[in-house]
């Protein structure tokens, strides 16, 4: 008997809704899509399941801890037995078929009853919103009026009322009996019922071609793009394609749709939705590496990327906590993205970006990017667009920006959460104001760092001292390698050169030693040598005190060039006491004395030529 209940398999909604879970939570992927591609279950009760065990899963989590029904059993696929007990505790309170699986996670059923009047861990905080089920009319099919009639035949009942306010209708969609169904305040096309018809349509297979089972939220993109007869448009991240076939009736199913998916698996769901309109080409490529020549004279262009989800209402239920990183990252898409649309395609006349995120990084960031690098798009007021009231705009942290683009919030709209921004083209030569004020900022910048004055001034002047100083030190130490020239005694008041090239100095460099400067006498003695006075006595006289003077300097020197040349080797010393060796300073003293000997030699010399002359001006 255990042998043949082993071979009996587990129900296929429940299967099937274990590996939903699983990809919902660990690779966070969109719950409707997974429903929507997987062929094997049925999806209003798909969507019933995954809806009843997202709302508890935390509660189930706590379950398993408390009663280690997975420690116990440890073959028991933890996915699976978190969908039967969401069935067994929190939904019908039965299971249905007798696989093992299913019988395992019964034996444990009072168990898990007693640890749930233990927890203390409450849903998640979207389990009191009960999403309307919204239904899209296909016009290309079947007309608004005989939508109705169609409906009336089913049994349902119009809510005939006209609202001129929006608060006012979406109070009236909260009270919606169970048979009952009204036409939507902003969209003609479609229709709004209460949570509980969700198992009707879900069984309603043949009404699948008349009506369309889409998100309020989701066609307020297409709405806005607006294309009209004729016309090229280009759908980025097309797939499913439920936007794609809104732009279609929007169309009236003339001109052309280049739809573009990169996945495989999503691509052919993508062909499905699309085989029943002419107008839509599917085209299973990056969108990043699509442009004219496999999307020619493209005018409008509809993107609406990967994204976190954090509007989706299963997003909501998981109360999850997003890795401000992987924001980051998929904010570096979407920017990438809405770029290249706006760059690739020449004759794109407007561009509408959403998302079903309530995150700026996603959102008013990525706009706020690419209208400071592309001047040549503007925002376009989404709210004037719409034409009618709406209640929820962008955040104020973006003035220019948010309050031009549009949210929809699941507490205040009753749909998904999904934002939405419209650019159009400028005019030639036209720029959007972001860009001119992006512009002129980096002018100011520029202009500031030319002089001095940007953000990095602060650290450029210490950079430049840095430098300075390092230059400095650089000059300080290459002039303590070269050898130095003494700048002891002067070689200017010396009339004629020296021809010993030992003794003279290769370079001629200013006095620096008062003491030597001072010895002008000599200069003054030369003078009175070259004037020609007919007065004798005078003469005599001046060449007897001349005499005098030039003893004088002359022993002077022999004195003080010693200790001048002392005193110069005492601050050579300091300034070397950096250095490893010390250099050798009697090469510049013996200069120094041979220097000062030459100079006595000269004034020696001097002296005879005046007594020459006197002693002819004495015979004459």
């Amino acid at each position: 008997f255990q042998q043949r209940r082993h071979k009996i398999p587990v129900p296929s909604n429940y299967r099937y809704a274990s590996k939903i879970l699983r990809r919902v939570v660990e690779e966070r992927c969109n719950v409707k899509s997974l429903i929507l591609e997987e062929r094997h279950i049925r999806k209003g009760k798909g969507l019933a399941i995954m809806d009843l065990i997202l709302v508890h899963l935390k509660q189930i989590d706590e379950l398993l801890k408390r009663t280690e029904l997975l420690v116990k059993e440890p073959r028991l696929n933890p996915w699976l037995a978190k969908v039967l007990i969401a069935e067994l505790i929190f939904g019908r309170g039965d299971l249905t078929g007798e696989s093992l699986p299913v019988q395992c996670v019964k034996r444990y059923q009072e168990e898990l009853k007693e640890a749930l009047g233990q927890l203390d861990v409450a849903p998640a905080k979207m389990l009191d919103f009960k999403e309307p089920r919204y239904v899209r009319i296909n016009t290309n099919v079947l007309a608004q009026p005989g939508a109705i009639r169609l409906l009336q035949e089913e049994g349902w009942v119009l809510v005939e009322e006209e609202f001129e306010k929006y608060g006012d209708f979406l109070e009236r969609v909260k009270k919606l009996g169970d048979s009952e169904f009204i036409v939507d305040f902003h969209f003609k096309e479609m229709l709004v019922f209460p949570n509980s018809a969700k198992n009707y349509w879900a069984r309603a297979m043949e009404l699948k071609q008349k009506f369309v089972l889409q998100n309020k939220a989701c066609i307020i993109p297409t709405y806005l793009l607006n294309p009209p007869k004729k016309s090229v448009v280009l759908d980025m991240c097309a797939a499913p394609g439920l936007k794609t076939t809104h732009l279609a009736n929007l169309m009236k199913n003339k001109g052309r749709i280049y739809a573009v998916e990169r996945d495989a698996n999503r691509y052919k769901l993508l062909c499905d939705y699309a085989a029943d309109f002419g107008v839509i080409k599917a085209i299973n490529d990056d969108c990043m590496l699509v442009g004219e020549d496999q999307a020619p004279g493209v005018e409008y262009i509809l993107l609406d990327p990967s994204c976190s989800g954090s509007g989706m209402v299963s997003r909501l239920k998981l109360n999850e906590e997003y890795d401000k990183q992987r924001l980051y990252r998929l904010g570096g898409l979407q920017y990438k993205l809405l770029c290249h649309a706006m760059n690739a395609f020449p004759s794109a006349k407007r561009i509408v970006y959403s998302t079903c995120s309530i995150f700026p990084e996603e959102n008013e960031d990525i706009v706020q990017g690419a209208l400071k690098h592309n001047g040549h798009f503007k925002l376009v007021d989404a709210k004037e667009r719409l034409g009618k009231e709406w209640h929820n705009v962008g955040s104020t942290d973006y003035p220019g920006i948010g309050e031009k683009c549009l949210y929809a919030r699941s507490e205040s709209d009753l749909t998904i959460g999904m934002f939405v921004a419209v650019f159009e083209r400028c005019e030639e030569e036209e720029y959007n104001d972001v860009y001119l004020a992006h512009e002129k900022q980096k002018e100011s910048y520029e202009k500031l760092s030319k002089m001095g004055h940007g953000p990095d001034f602060g650290r450029g002047k210490q950079d430049k001292g840095k430098k300075r100083k390092k230059t400095q030190e650089n000059n300080y130490e290459e002039s303590q390698d070269q050898p130095q020239e003494s700048n002891d005694t002067p070689l200017e008041h010396v009339s004629e050169p020296v021809d010993d090239p030992e003794v003279a100095p290769k370079k001629k460099k200013k006095a620096k030693d008062k003491t030597i400067n001072e010895v002008d006498p000599p200069v003054a003695s030369t003078e009175i040598a070259n004037d020609d006075t007919t007065n004798e006595t005078k003469k005599k006289k001046k060449s007897k005190k001349v005499a005098t003077d030039v003893e004088q300097p002359s022993e002077e020197i022999e004195q003080e060039a010693p200790q001048d040349a002392g005193e110069n080797k005492k601050k050579k010393k300091k300034k070397r006491k950096h250095n490893d060796e010390e250099p050798e300073n009697n090469n510049e003293a013996n200069e120094v004395e041979q220097q000062t000997e030459t100079i006595a030699e000269e004034i020696s010399k001097k002296k005879k030529k005046k007594k020459k002359k006197d002693e002819q001006c004495e015979e004459e």
